[in-house]
Parts: C-alpha cells; sequence; structure tokens
C-alpha cells in the first residue's frame, strides 16, 4: 500500500491569494462557512447572489460585501461556485461564462459539474478544487476552534502555473490544511464522494440502521429499546473506531461483541451486497446516475419528494424524535 502525503500548513502559502479577491457565489452550508474562514484568516472575500436571493440579508449580518453574481465575476480574481450541483449549470451559462477574463481562477468544493462535463470552461482560466470532508457548520465550527477538518485539493487545469499553490494556499484559509489535505482529481474526488454517500454516509447506514429497528419491532421488542440498541448506541461505536481504528473499537468492546459482530457482520455484508455496491459505482463511472438525477431535477423532484415524504413518516423518525426529548431535552 502506498501511503499518500499529507499536505499541511506548512505546505502551504498564504501570501498566494492575500492580494487576490475572492469571490463566493452562493451563501449555503458551504458558501457561508468558506467565507467566513477567508475573511477570518484576512482574506478580501465577498459574495455573489441572484437579485431576490434571501441570503442577501444574512451576508449583510456578517458584514461580508454582497454583490450580484455578474459583479463578482467582472470583479474577482478568485470565483469559487458553491451553489448545489443541479443548479451550477445554468448560473455558469448565465452570469459566468459570458463574463471570464484571462487568467481567472475557477473553485469548486465538489468536481461533479466540472467531471460530467456539465461546465467547460475556457482554456485561458485555471479550475481549482478545494473540498472539505464535511459540511459547513462542521468547517465553521472546527475552525473557530483553532482546528480544521481534512479535505483534498485537485487541479483541473493550469492556466497560470502556479494552480496548486493557489489551491493549497485556499485550503489554509478556510482551515483544511491544520488537518491536512490529500491531492486528487476531479473525476477521483466526484465518483468517490458520490459512492461514498450512496453506499456508507446517506445510504447504507441509514438504511441500516432503519432495517434492524424494523426487524426487532417486528419480533415484538420495545421501540424505545430498538431505538437505544439500533440508533443511539451507533455514535459510541463510530466514536471509538474513528479515534482510533478498527483494532482499537474491538479492544474496547466485549469479547461476545466482537465475536458476534464480525460473524455476523460478514454474513449480512456479503459478496451479493459488495455487487450492489459495485453496481452503485457502475452507476457513477457511466454516468447513468448523473443523468438520473439530472432528470429527476428537470421533472421537479417528483420521486424525491415522494421519498420525502415516507422517510418523514418511518417509526424511527417519530422514536427518535421522543427519545432525543426525553433524553436530552432536544426540541
Amino acid at each position: 500500500m502506498v501511503f499518500p502525503p499529507i499536505y499541511k500548513d506548512k505546505d502551504a502559502d498564504l501570501q498566494l491569494i492575500a492580494n487576490k479577491r475572492i469571490g463566493i457565489i452562493g451563501f449555503g452550508n458551504q458558501g457561508r462557512a468558506q467565507a467566513l474562514n477567508l475573511q477570518d484568516s484576512g482574506i478580501n472575500v465577498c459574495i455573489g447572489l441572484r437579485g431576490d436571493s434571501k441570503s442577501r440579508e444574512e451576508v449583510e449580518k456578517e458584514n461580508i460585501t454582497c454583490l450580484s453574481i455578474q459583479e463578482i465575476v467582472e470583479s474577482s480574481h478568485i470565483i469559487s461556485i458553491l451553489v448545489p450541483d443541479q443548479v451550477m449549470g445554468e448560473v455558469y451559462n448565465e452570469f459566468l461564462e459570458p463574463n471570464l477574463k484571462d487568467g481567472q481562477t475557477l473553485l469548486f468544493s465538489h468536481g461533479y459539474n466540472i467531471h460530467y462535463r456539465v461546465i467547460q470552461p475556457p482554456e485561458y482560466v485555471n479550475i481549482l478544487l478545494a473540498a472539505p470532508s464535511g459540511p459547513g457548520t462542521e468547517l465553521r465550527k472546527r475552525y473557530i476552534e483553532g482546528n480544521g477538518i481534512p479535505g483534498l485539493f485537485a487541479v483541473h487545469q493550469d492556466y497560470s502555473s502556479d494552480a496548486e499553490g493557489m489551491a493549497l494556499a485556499y485550503c489554509k484559509a478556510i482551515g483544511l490544511t491544520r488537518s491536512g489535505v490529500v491531492k486528487s482529481t476531479f473525476m477521483e474526488e466526484t465518483e468517490t464522494d458520490l459512492f461514498g454517500e450512496q453506499v456508507i454516509l446517506t445510504g447504507g447506514i441509514p438504511k441500516m440502521i432503519q432495517s434492524s429497528y424494523k426487524v426487532l419491532l417486528e419480533y415484538g421488542y420495545s421501540p424505545g429499546i430498538a431505538w437505544l440498541v439500533c440508533y443511539y448506541e451507533m455514535k459510541t461505536i463510530v466514536d471509538m473506531f474513528h479515534s482510533k481504528g478498527f483494532e482499537f473499537m474491538n479492544s474496547a468492546i466485549s469479547d461476545t461483541a466482537e465475536y458476534g459482530g464480525i460473524t455476523r457482520g460478514r454474513r449480512i455484508i456479503d459478496e451479493e451486497v459488495e455487487n450492489k455496491m459495485r453496481i452503485a459505482l457502475e452507476e457513477i463511472q457511466s454516468g447513468k446516475f448523473h443523468a438520473e438525477w439530472m432528470k429527476e431535477y428537470d421533472d421537479g423532484y417528483p420521486l424525491l419528494e415522494q421519498l420525502r415524504k415516507e422517510e418523514k413518516n418511518l417509526n424511527i423518525g417519530k422514536i427518535s424524535k421522543y427519545m432525543l426529548k426525553e433524553l436530552f431535552g432536544e426540541k
């Protein structure tokens, strides 16, 4: 196994972007966090929004300059595009493509639109990636605490011959190099990010929890007990292997739990499940998932809205609200 180099603060020179204006398009989860971190790092940052955006007031409360998207493109050295994947192409075609100038830099936090060629910038700009491995709320929280979350960076197009240095400088300015970043590519970031979401983070783990809870209820067990063992205790286990690895977790649990977990875990996550993972990855690689998602967006999210309603009505959602309120006072 080849271990990748981890780039830290010492490997990044903030001066490469110190005199450049960074314009961020969008003020959602990532836009807000990255803008505030950049500002606290002494970087000249401004936000670009559509004229009817409801986020304008929030930007002004943070004492960040707010301009139209066109003004951002016309006045910024680095343009960070932090709007949802499904609308990014429209924003680019309407506001960026007609106004891009020689030597500007386009920066993304997800390679999706470049990899699937929804956005095809001209040759006279830099195309960079600085991708935090976590949501904007965590990025901002850790930065304030003096820490950072890890991430990755990539250079898709190096027009100015210093693109990698700028990418690392940006990573430093938002706090990623405090923890460390790994060099990647737009293709690798996009395909692995989608795979991780679908198979583990927002697909596999939630569905495993929901299904295990459902099975216990089918066999007559108490909803409260089922919730504790299938939902609540998940965080304890994740914290253990997240801090020091799976070997540490196994050493910290009982022999019974270790033996039962490994033997039954291998039975549940078997070759058939791994084959389904391979199919999910192949759909990502081939562009099949991208085409499916774009059609869903074009049609007005009919399936997604149906799935949201189904998720909202799951029994585990109702018991979770009750247990979290009674145990921890969560609203």
